[in-house]
């Protein structure tokens, strides 16, 4: 994602003041772009507590973590709740319908000491999935959904220094708003096989999302965020144990994402790894919208966030 830096220049701000420009355009567009990959935990998983693999396993290896990406982690707060509805009891032919709210908090940069810059991009997701069974264990997917985003920078201008570029980016680059909306199709395979100790799962899904922005940010032009990200992931869920209606299960993962598009403006790379390893646990008793819920340790590798996180899961399948 771009950041606010000095380089940022004096020469362009001075061109700035009565008319749109470019390249705060294609912030507003990353800034979008991220909040849409960042709360989908089907291609990023983050957790509330992060940390350096390296530290942990007492090992020196940059595609695994440093403290440049450890302090990049810590500026990005995410929330999620995703929610699912079945339409049908058709095991050749599921419907459902999702429903997700998301937030994404950003500390940027900084254009001198003193300042803090803070963004928000919250969000509500919905849309339609359907798929059909061709196999005994597999299965054909699509489906289609729409998000809705809206966007606010907070810059606290401080300094001296600061406070000679206020003039040209304060109401326009940050201090302002926008919204977004995007259109997001999918398609993928699943495989899924019963074990006697648990659950099998392979998953191939690609995104493609493609939207329209507006706002007070930029004289309106917040341009038009547009991506892709395609993830591969092998799943185990190993049963422990049974406690009457909750089921205490361990659940694993690796996936390769690869993305592109304003995607690639959060993240530094054109793909990354990622391995989870987890406790899960279906609730005792019957809660409406609530499969399981559990706690576990992400770690990314090969992107500008990697590393690790402690994370809480919440209707992991």
């Amino acid at each position: 994602m771009r950041l606010l830096t000095v380089t940022v220049s004096i020469i362009a701000l001075t061109h700035l003041t009565a008319r749109a420009d470019p390249q705060f355009k294609d912030i507003f567009e990353e800034d979008f772009a991220a909040a849409i990959i960042l709360t989908d935990s089907d291609a990023l998983t983050f957790g509330f507590k992060d940390f350096d693999p390296n530290d942990l396993l007492n090992i020196d290896n940059d595609e695994i973590g440093s403290q440049e990406a450890l302090d990049r982690r810590k500026n990005i707060g995410v929330s999620a709740l995703p929610l699912t509805f079945d339409l049908s009891d058709n095991k050749q032919f599921q419907q459902r319908a999702t429903l997700r709210f998301s937030a994404l908090r950003i500390e940027d940069q900084i254009l001198d000491i003193g300042d803090s810059h803070r963004k928000y991009v919250l969000g509500v997701f919905t849309g339609y999935e359907q798929e059909i069974s061709f196999s005994e264990h597999w299965t054909f997917e699509t489906g289609i959904g729409l998000h809705l985003q809206y966007l606010h920078s907070n810059y606290d201008f401080q300094s001296p220094f600061s406070k000679l570029f206020q003039r040209f980016i304060d109401g326009k680059l940050v201090n302002t708003s926008a919204w977004a909306t995007s259109i997001q199709p999918k398609m993928g395979f699943n495989y899924s096989k019963d074990k006697g100790w648990g659950l099998v799962k392979l998953k191939s899904t690609f995104n493609y999302f493609s939207g329209y922005g507006w706002g007070k940010a930029n004289e309106g032009d917040v341009g038009t965020p547009e991506g892709w990200y395609w993830s591969n992931e092998a799943k185990l869920f190993y049963d422990v144990t049974d406690w009457g209606r909750s089921i205490q299960t361990v659940y694993t993962s690796i996936r390769r994402v690869d993305i592109g598009g304003d995607t690639l403006g959060i993240l530094g790379s054109s793909h990354y790894y990622e391995g989870t390893v987890g406790w899960l646990m279906t609730p005792p008793f019957h809660v409406p919208f609530v499969d399981n819920v559990g706690i576990g340790l992400s770690v990314n590798y090969g992107s500008d966030l990697k590393g690790g996180s402690i994370v809480l899961f919440f209707n992991q399948d």
